[in-house]
């Protein structure tokens, strides 16, 4: 079951209406990020974080030009983070498709997508040139483009 994360814009009718990220906003939101980390990079410089869960928990709270918290921006770019399976995710999507349950399910589902998230957030922390930055964009487009697509389908399959 894939499952595609739409930010809710607002609601019409006690109907929710979602709204599937641009490529602008997708490029905007990840520049912001960089920038971000960029400058945290200058300002952490002689810190040592105990883990990378105390790195990520930090990462993600720092507030970027927008306003947003990275940990935010995060959130409404989970439809395109490619998820890369380490070995902390993989073992919560195999627990997943075990669960007795949909709200157990969910529950994994969700911290297999965290998991993916942090990786992805201390993946973008340590990218040290503008090639790998510009794969990242890349990587992130085609699955928003893909995404897209998809949930157009299922859309057309309600109507």
């Amino acid at each position: 079951m894939q499952h595609i994360n739409h930010h809710v814009n607002k609601t019409k009718g006690g109907k929710k209406l979602y709204h599937m990220i641009t490529e602008t906003e997708l490029s905007q939101q990840l520049y912001d990020i960089k920038k971000t980390l960029c400058e945290s990079k200058q300002i952490w410089n002689n810190i040592v974080f105990l883990n990378q869960d105390s790195l990520f928990l930090s990462l993600k709270q720092l507030y970027c030009a927008n306003g947003e918290t990275i940990g935010d921006i995060l959130n409404k770019l989970e439809q395109c983070i490619p998820f890369a399976l380490t070995d902390d995710s993989f073992s919560l999507f195999l627990s997943s498709s075990q669960a007795d349950n949909l709200q157990k399910m969910e529950a994994l589902r969700r911290g297999f997508i965290e998991s993916c998230k942090k990786d992805f957030l201390l993946h973008l922390y340590f990218i040290n040139d503008e090639i790998q930055w510009e794969h990242i964009l890349k990587t992130c487009e085609e699955l928003r483009k893909k995404n897209r697509i998809i949930f157009s389908e299922k859309r057309k399959e309600q109507i």
